[in-house]
């Protein structure tokens, strides 16, 4: 039986702005920082590898995290790209820790250029942006998450 695979969502914010970068694999796909959290890795730590991975930033300080988790299950043509990238499916979808971090240094420390390139380009985006362009399968669980840290006051 697929199961979810644990997973971490970064919004880096600079000044009242989050970090949004358009997948290199795919044009005019825009999301944030994520990834699978490794075995023996917290969600904290996982949130930090990632960053870095994704935009080579290490100059943050942690705002706050989301309490719950958000599930999303992977579309059909993302389904698709895994049975012929990997072989076949592992996972359902994923399941996503928000993390909010503070971005402390200046913009030409975000470095692209990564062993695993994820991102082709990037900007500075008003969170209402982020949740309207991403892609519609992981929409409810951006809405979710941004809600409950807007509640909280993290963002």
């Amino acid at each position: 039986m697929l199961t979810y695979r644990k997973c971490v969502a970064i919004l880096l914010k600079k000044n009242d702005k989050f970090f949004v970068g358009e997948r290199a694999d795919i044009p005019n796909a825009w999301q944030l920082p994520q990834g699978g959290v490794d075995k023996g890795e917290t969600h904290l730590e996982a949130a930090k590898r990632e960053l870095y991975e994704e935009t080579g930033v290490t100059s943050i300080r942690l705002l706050g995290q989301t309490a719950n988790t958000y599930r999303y299950d992977f579309s059909a043509k993302s389904q698709a790209r895994a049975i012929l990238k990997y072989g076949g499916l592992k996972y359902i979808g994923q399941e996503q820790v928000f993390f909010v971090f503070e971005f402390l240094g200046e913009d030409s420390e975000i470095n692209l250029e990564t062993t695993i390139r994820e991102f082709s380009r990037w900007k500075w985006a008003d969170i209402s942006e982020i949740v309207q362009k991403i892609v519609a399968f992981k929409r409810d669980a951006y809405v979710n998450a941004v809600k409950e840290l807007q509640d909280a006051g993290v963002i």
